[in-house]
């Protein structure tokens, strides 16, 4: 009897699995729910008359099946709720990041020709935001953002990267005119990342559907691509 009951929970589990991979919905919980009434329907009778004892046997087996498979569905929802709520507020710290680096950007074209040398170096080598250097590297950054976020996170951090190196060069050449136009393109791309964020914060809140999401991650993704 523990063998059988042992199995069972396992085969439950791996219902769970599979019906995860096939994006189960809560039409399919209504069905796992009906399972047990289903049973004492008038199809059932007379084998329920002849095999009570079977009969009982195999409907607390239904019963055990459709409890598990429940208690997984809901933690797992529960689960992912939590990962939601992490993930907005990671975000909402990573948009306060580009908001002070904005800033900090803005000081920088006014005060780095004063600074020292030394100073004037360690000050340039500070425009990557750790965002794209450590945030989204993160497990649950990658698990929970849409592929196609990350994919116009990675163009701008190579667009970034870019800014930064040519800023230094331009700045070793007091080459003013371009030393603005890497500084304005650095603070469009942190102001197009917090669009971003705002967009993926939406979508994990509830606020905006997902098609519509995507929609509109497509025609930035394509913008990002061809500027």
């Amino acid at each position: 009897m523990r063998f059988w009951v042992q199995n069972f929970v396992l085969l439950s589990r791996q219902i769970f699995i599979f019906a995860k991979i096939i994006d189960m919905n809560i039409a399919v919980i209504l069905v796992l729910c009906l399972l047990p009434i289903l049973l004492f329907l008038d199809w059932s009778k007379p084998f329920r008359d002849k095999y009570p004892d079977t009969f009982g046997y195999i409907l607390s087996l239904v019963g055990t099946f459709v409890g598990i498979v429940l208690g997984l569905y809901f933690t797992e929802i529960q689960n992912n709720k939590s990962s939601k709520q992490a993930t907005i507020k990671i975000l909402e710290a990573s948009r306060e990041e580009m908001e002070w680096l904005i800033k900090r950007c803005e000081v920088m074209t006014k005060t780095i020709d004063t600074l020292p040398n030394r100073k004037r170096d360690k000050f340039l080598q500070l425009e990557l935001p750790p965002f794209f250097s450590e945030t989204i590297r993160s497990q649950i950054i990658v698990e929970m953002l849409q592929p196609s976020t990350i994919e116009q996170f990675n163009i701008i951090k190579e667009n970034i990267l870019f800014d930064n190196k040519m800023l230094k060069i331009d700045f070793a050449k007091k080459n003013q005119q371009q030393i603005e136009f890497d500084t304005n393109d650095y603070k469009n791309q942190l102001k197009t990342t917090i669009t971003i964020i705002d967009n993926e914060i939406k979508l994990l809140s509830g606020n905006v559907d997902l098609a519509d999401f995507e929609k509109q991650s497509k025609k930035k993704l394509m913008i990002l691509m061809n500027d």
